[in-house]
């Protein structure tokens, strides 16, 4: 395959910042993308080019930003939206600030990213659309229902979204991993909390309870963010262990993902099964 132009949001840290090394590495061009520049110092490698991208700021800005980034690194062939941040907490604890930014930045931002490039993918016929959700977006957690709420939602947008560009040639892949061992649950990185002992007292035993498997879990994941990113990078180019696949409209990462998602699905059929009857004598 020839080499192609990647633009990773989220690219300082994590699966992002794996993906673009191994990107780079097979001979593409990366533009890895960070809201604070200083984040970026630590990517090095070659063929790899650190832009500045805040998909916070409003769409004007986001786009002038895209644009920018096209002028000065060509046509854009593959963008993977990675930035996302885990919001934990009680819903009756959780202000409407901390509900709005977390899909904010969760599904808003990335909505608007894909926004800004759409018009330059448009314009070729051609390109690939890979969404960073999560397992998540399968199931319900005490204190972490606005996280996995924002995943669920941007799983159904990012779907509604690849029916809509299919016909102009561009492809879309959701990917959702499990845990990996990222930044992403540390408490001095992508992670926030408000529970514990400061919230509604009635529920202080489950927000504690939360926040001290938080706590234990980090740096303890399963999940290998290296193996991951090879693994998104072979889906996405049909090569490695994914040479001559078609690619899916979704890929669960992680053995974990692969149970949650499995028990989730089968738990749904599960009760439109039990409930089939008394539910269809409904119609007319």
């Amino acid at each position: 395959m020839a080499p192609q132009t990647w633009l990773i949001t989220g690219a300082s840290s994590g699966l992002g910042l794996h993906l673009a090394i191994i990107a780079a590495k097979q001979g593409n061009k990366v533009v890895a993308t960070t809201r604070s520049l200083e984040r970026g110092q630590n990517i090095q490698e070659e063929n790899i080019k650190v832009a500045r991208l805040d998909q916070n700021e409003p769409l004007d800005k986001i786009k002038a930003d895209v644009d920018a980034i096209v002028n000065a690194h060509g046509p854009i062939d593959i963008v993977v939206n990675c930035a996302a941040y885990v919001h934990t907490g009680i819903l009756e604890d959780l202000t409407p600030e901390d509900t709005y930014q977390q899909f904010q930045t969760n599904v808003f931002g990335a909505l608007n990213v894909y926004r800004a490039i759409l018009p330059h993918l448009r314009s070729k016929r051609s390109g690939t659309l890979v969404t960073i959700g999560s397992m998540a977006a399968w199931f319900a957690h005490p204190a972490a229902s606005i996280y996995n709420a924002s995943k669920a939602a941007l799983r159904l947008l990012s779907f509604g979204l690849a029916s809509e560009v299919k016909p102009l040639g561009i492809k879309h892949l959701l990917v959702e991993p499990g845990r990996f061992r990222t930044e992403l649950l540390k408490q001095d990185g992508n992670f926030r909390t408000s529970n514990g002992s400061d919230g509604i007292a009635d529920y202080r035993e489950i927000s504690e309870a939360v926040k001290q498997g938080i706590a234990r879990e980090s740096d303890k994941q399963p999940g290998d963010p290296i193996k991951g990113a090879q693994v998104i990078y072979d889906v996405v180019t049909s090569s490695g262990v994914a040479k001559d696949k078609e690619m899916p409209t979704f890929l669960p990462l992680g053995r974990d993902a692969i149970e949650e998602i499995t028990t989730s699905a089968q738990s749904a059929i599960d009760v439109c099964q039990e409930w089939k009857e008394i539910a269809s004598s409904t119609d007319y």
